[in-house]
């Protein structure tokens, strides 16, 4: 892997994120741990620094579980203000404004967990569950949220499902989180006056690399038992979606996607090409350099994922007839 060497800005905003999620952990950990609702919380980090690629203007998302059958705002003030405390002081960057991140973000993985697919599955619900599966990592209660991880892979991984075929319950939620965020970006910058620019470039990017990451790992589980399904989506998953694609692959296409991505992320991290993409609007798209360099990178970066899925997976597995159908 002789071209990763350049790829500089990977590796620098995985340690940088790496540093930072170790700190918060560490300090999360004291604050927490002479309270006694510290077994019943677990505090989930997702988006940029669950996937490792975090830089100094990131904010940082996250939510917790709660195990209890009280309203958990009533019953843990001081601990939410700890929590809160500890996450504004490592990364001022404000978390988004949609609530379903932050210290108000406090649900039972239960409400996450039974309605998929349901009328009670909402954007939010199927969001923070997709996310916590494609991309979650834990800052606190490491033990309690692999243990999530698990009873929501036995909730997708069906012990009836045909060895041969690919785990479609698992499959089919992945492609409908992906459907709907694309989706809804029409919606959040029509009616909520969201800045279209940065949210299209993160979809051709940092969105469909997480997607992609999905589909990997079901088409993984193809020809396992049962067991071996459940722990080898376990082990995929533990691991950030860069990361999962380099396990899987040391070919010239998983080289082709990380040179890409390098450059994604070096673009993204300056200040003034955020700045740039934050006031670009659908309808003047053509006029701003910044957006257009990235829109014509985002086609070399959907080609390589291409080129990678054909060459992991022969035109006979059903990894790509599931796609389609």
């Amino acid at each position: 892997m002789s071209e990763n060497a350049t790829c500089s800005n990977i590796i620098t905003q995985q340690e940088f994120s790496n540093r930072k999620v170790e700190t918060l952990r560490e300090r999360l950990g004291a604050a927490l741990s002479e309270s006694e609702y510290a077994d019943r919380l677990t505090v989930v980090v997702t988006g940029s620094y669950g996937r490792r690629e975090a830089s100094r203007h990131s904010d940082l998302d996250y939510y917790m579980f709660f195990d209890a059958d009280m309203p958990p705002r009533e019953e843990i003030p001081e601990q939410l203000e700890a929590i809160e405390k500890i996450v504004s002081d490592e990364v001022p960057a404000l978390t988004g404004d949609t609530n379903t991140f932050g210290s108000d973000a406090v649900i039972h993985f239960s409400n996450m967990l039974e309605p998929i697919g349901g009328q009670e599955d909402t954007n939010q619900s199927m969001t923070r569950r997709m996310l916590f599966l494609l991309e979650g990592d834990w800052l606190y209660n490491g033990p309690k949220f692999s243990g999530y991880r698990k009873r929501l892979l036995r909730r997708y991984i069906r012990e009836d499902a045909r060895p041969e075929a690919v785990p479609l319950f698992l499959l089919n939620d992945i492609i409908r989180y992906y459907r709907t965020i694309t989706t809804d970006l029409e919606q959040k910058v029509a009616e909520q006056q969201k800045p279209w620019g940065l949210r299209d470039i993160k979809l051709r990017f940092s969105r469909k690399l997480l997607y992609f990451g999905g589909i990997i790992v079901a088409a993984e589980l193809v020809n396992k038992t049962h067991q071996e399904r459940l722990d080898e989506a376990d082990r995929l998953f533990l691991m950030p979606v860069i990361s999962r694609i380099q396990a899987l692959s040391d070919s010239h296409h998983t080289n082709q996607i990380l040179r890409i991505y390098d450059l994604f992320l070096a673009e993204i991290a300056q200040e003034s090409v955020r700045d740039a993409l934050k006031t670009v609007k659908r309808e003047d798209r053509r006029d701003s350099q910044e957006y257009n360099r990235l829109r014509d990178l985002s086609f070399d970066f959907a080609r390589a994922l291409s080129d990678w899925l054909s060459e992991r997976y022969p035109k006979e597995h059903p990894i790509h007839l599931a796609l389609v159908f």
